[in-house]
């Protein structure tokens, strides 16, 4: 998931220095502003008392900086441990657990419901159901839990697994992975996977805002070696291993891993296919 830029500057970024975070600060409610003037010829209004603001940080970065509210028209705007936007829940440290848990509280009635009327229902009802209440949830915004601790994507696993034994009419004894298997449905971190290569495809073909296709590149080596015929993209590191998550340093790494055959698809309906079949596999390399 991505935000389009404001103002040419894709990221107010600084490092732990009071002077620095106040000049970013200025260059933000400067940019805010002339939003507020565009709204305005347009007959619009930004609502200054809803807006919410988030410093993103490690705990130790944001411990080093105090920036008590920023302006936005006559309203002080006074910073929020997290906020809500196109459905997803962004915490300032970017744990994604207030999202998570969000993703499983509004689940769970409907999984309860789906379980109080399964009787009624055939399997393939059942299963486009659970697709529309359940796997929507699961699905949105997931590029973003790529490189969570295993503990918070099993919180997520679990309730694919209660999903996935009210369609088939399996009891909780009955072992997951074939039921998952049988359905044909990705466990939730292969399913974090295919939405990121997704993204990549789309970055390489054109199909994709400007702004994500500029954040990924191919390889281009110096020589004409035989990896040039290989469909890769160009590695990135990050400074440090909380930029480890970022969608410009993942995406290469997933990508290159893949076989040459997906990377040179030219169709996109045919890369979906062959992408699950290829996530299938190692799901359930025992099984398939």
């Amino acid at each position: 998931m991505f935000m389009q830029m404001i103002h040419n500057n894709s990221i107010f970024s600084f490092k732990p220095d009071q002077t620095v975070a106040n000049s970013s600060i200025e260059i933000l409610e400067k940019c805010i502003q002339e939003i507020r003037q565009w709204m305005q010829q347009n007959f619009l209004k930004l609502n200054d008392d809803k807006t919410e603001f988030l410093l993103f940080g490690s705990r130790q970065q944001l411990s080093k900086v105090s920036i008590p509210y920023i302006k936005i028209g006559d309203s002080k705007i006074f910073p929020a441990s997290q906020a809500r936007s196109l459905g997803v829940t962004f915490d300032s440290a970017m744990t994604m657990e207030p999202h998570i848990s969000n993703v499983i509280r509004s689940s769970s009635c409907h999984i309860r419901n789906i379980g109080k009327i399964r009787k009624f229902l055939n399997r393939d009802a059942a299963e486009q159901i659970v697709h529309s209440f359940i796997t929507s949830r699961l699905d949105n915004g997931n590029s973003l839990l790529f490189g969570l601790p295993q503990s918070q994507i099993n919180r997520l696993q679990r309730l694919q697994n209660t999903a996935a034994r009210i369609v088939t009419l399996s009891r909780k004894s009955c072992h997951i992975t074939p039921i998952l298997c049988e359905l044909h449905w990705l466990p939730v971190s292969f399913r974090i996977t295919y939405k990121i290569l997704l993204i990549v495809y789309k970055s390489l073909n054109g199909l994709a805002p400007v702004y994500i296709s500029e954040l990924i590149n191919l390889y281009s080596p110096l020589r004409n070696l035989r990896s040039s015929n290989l469909c890769l993209l160009q590695g990135r590191r990050a400074k440090h291993s909380w930029g480890d998550r970022s969608f410009h340093v993942i995406a290469p790494r997933l990508w290159n891993a893949l076989p040459l055959e997906l990377k040179s698809c030219n169709n996109i309906l045919v890369f979906k296919r062959l992408l699950k079949t290829h996530l299938m596999k190692l799901a359930f390399p025992d099984l398939l």
